[in-house]
């Protein structure tokens, strides 16, 4: 079980060992991520290669037909994507400019006829180079590229860069298809659109025999704002609000969710961790939501969120079972806040045993 999920890579590996497993992901782009890797074991091959053959033929005409001038010495008019641009979706520079705009359009265009499958595949190579040829980019959240110093991407050769992602993923599906057939039996796979704080609507509990996973860093790093253009652009979110659900919802919250509230109660009783807490709370208390408050409220709600994990993994973990977790410590108004102690602390507190920790530079 892969309880923060992202697009799916412990889950795909541990399905290419042949055994079965279980994510969960909130955001709903990285889970669509996740089911396309572990559904391509079941992908037709030939209709993949043919439908980028396809695309590739198509492209090659949609640019032909645009570089061929009216005689009043203007593109042909008729020649217009019947995509559109997602609505609810704004940036403070135009996202893409006009003429990778228009071969993106039409790159969706081609899309629409695909059978579901490959259609959803199509979607995740375009959402994942999509920032490549953007007047964004990862700095290493995402800004605009004039900001971060860059030029604007006034155009782009989206039909090729997309055809050569198109292609490593063929390669990549070959071979875990190549691998699936030397198994005995199929194992299973789930990945649930939810925070794992669901789980035991779905978990039998002490049912599960191996955790592997790395939860969200207490780093604000916001997962849900730098998946922005994806969740817009493959029409899986259609407004503000759906994000503004997500990031309530986010394991740990954000800063920015909960700097403004009342100061917020610490559940794992640390003695060590409420004193850092309480420092912090008292720094930079001039400055508002964003002094010592706002950020005392973070850690307490990330530090919450740990505990209730824990809690969780206690009852959906098998007797003998492991939980291998990964994350990392953080420095916040200049004080070290010990995460991977912390998190061992709370876990004893759920009746886990703590095995060890390795601290990896």
């Amino acid at each position: 079980m892969d309880p923060f999920a992202g697009v799916g890579t412990t889950l795909v590996e541990a399905n290419r060992l042949g055994l079965d497993t279980v994510g969960f992901e909130l955001n709903p782009y990285a889970a669509l991520v996740c089911r396309v890797k572990l559904n391509s074991k079941n992908l037709s091959i030939s209709d993949l290669v043919e439908s980028i053959a396809g695309y590739e033929a198509f492209i090659s005409r949609v640019e032909r037909y645009s570089g061929s001038p009216n005689c009043d010495g203007t593109h042909c008019p008729t020649l217009q994507p019947h995509s559109s641009p997602p609505e609810g979706f704004k940036s403070r520079i135009p996202f893409l400019s006009p003429a990778v705009e228009r071969k993106v359009l039409f790159a969706m265009d081609y899309f629409r006829d695909l059978t579901p499958p490959i259609r959803e595949l199509f979607g995740v190579a375009l959402s994942s180079v999509i920032i490549d040829f953007s007047n964004y980019s990862y700095e290493p959240s995402l800004g605009s590229r004039p900001a971060a110093g860059k030029e604007l991407v006034l155009d782009a050769a989206v039909g090729d860069i997309l055809i050569k992602k198109l292609k490593h993923m063929l390669e990549d599906i070959a071979e875990f298809q190549s691998e699936a057939t030397d198994r005995l039996g199929s194992p299973t796979w789930h990945v649930h659109e939810c925070s794992f704080f669901h789980a035991e609507n779905f978990i039998e509990p002490g049912s599960v025999d191996l955790v592997v996973t790395s939860p969200p860093y207490m780093n604000n790093y916001h997962y849900v704002r730098n998946s922005r253009p994806q969740l817009f652009w493959t029409g899986l979110v259609n407004s503000p609000a759906e994000l503004k659900r997500l990031e309530n919802n986010n394991f740990g919250k954000y800063w920015q969710t909960v700097r403004a509230s009342a100061p917020i109660p610490l559940t794992p009783w640390l003695p060590e961790l409420k004193e850092q807490i309480d420092v912090i709370r008292q720094t930079n208390s001039s400055k508002g939501v964003y002094g010592g408050n706002g950020w005392a409220n973070y850690i307490t709600t990330y530090m919450n969120d740990l505990y209730r994990f824990c809690e969780l993994l206690a009852k959906t973990l098998r007797l003998g079972g492991t939980a291998v977790v990964v994350l990392g410590n953080s420095i916040v108004q200049g004080c070290e806040i010990k995460v991977d102690k912390y998190l061992c602390d709370i876990a004893v507190l759920r009746g886990l045993r703590v095995l060890g920790v390795t601290n990896l530079r």
